[in-house]
């Protein structure tokens, strides 16, 4: 039979054969059957929500393949090239580049987000002295998946990481102290 077109019936028996526990799936089926008939707008709006996520979901794939993907694959061979320790990694639907110094980090974390995962956001996070021991600063930015995302959007983010993680790594002079009421 095609997945779609069961009959409550067949749904209720396929139920009780899967599942390990008999009282229980007669139980549950029970507690459901008087809730089983689905209004035909309230179907129509899942559909219609199922094709916006479908939607968003092709724009941050295209986003990521045309734009990110290649814009990454470049900064991994020209840190690597000039001896930078830096590490690309996966997990999820997160994107994470890591650069190393001697005494901080940076990185740039690319993911889809959001509860209806209609945003793409990146997170960049550095580490050092600067910011104090043990403290990091998070910039955060978001766009809107409705629309496909412009290619520039990638190569601008990942310039903005990297200014962000120079500008970090340049000290500042220590402001002089202000002298005590007993040392004027």
């Amino acid at each position: 039979m095609p997945r779609g077109s069961y009959t409550w019936h067949g749904w209720r028996d396929m139920m009780a054969t899967l599942m390990l526990d008999q009282t229980f799936a007669k139980w549950w089926l029970t507690r459901v059957t008087p809730f089983r008939d689905v209004p035909a707008e309230k179907l129509q709006a899942e559909r219609e929500s199922v094709q916006r996520q479908s939607d968003y979901n092709r724009n941050y794939a295209d986003f990521l393949n045309s734009a990110v993907l290649p814009a990454i694959d470049e900064l991994a061979k020209t840190l690597a090239s000039n001896r930078v320790v830096h590490r690309v990694s996966t997990w999820g639907n997160q994107l994470s580049l890591r650069i190393h110094f001697s005494w901080r980090w940076g990185e740039l974390v690319i993911s889809q987000s959001h509860e209806d995962a209609i945003t793409f956001e990146h997170h960049i996070i550095t580490e050092g002295e600067k910011r104090g021991d043990d403290s990091a600063d998070d910039h955060n930015h978001q766009y809107d998946l409705r629309d496909a995302l412009p290619g520039q959007v990638a190569m601008q983010e990942i310039q903005f990481f990297l200014s962000r993680l120079a500008q970090d790594l340049v000290e500042c002079d220590e402001e002089p102290e202000l002298p005590t009421d007993e040392e004027k």
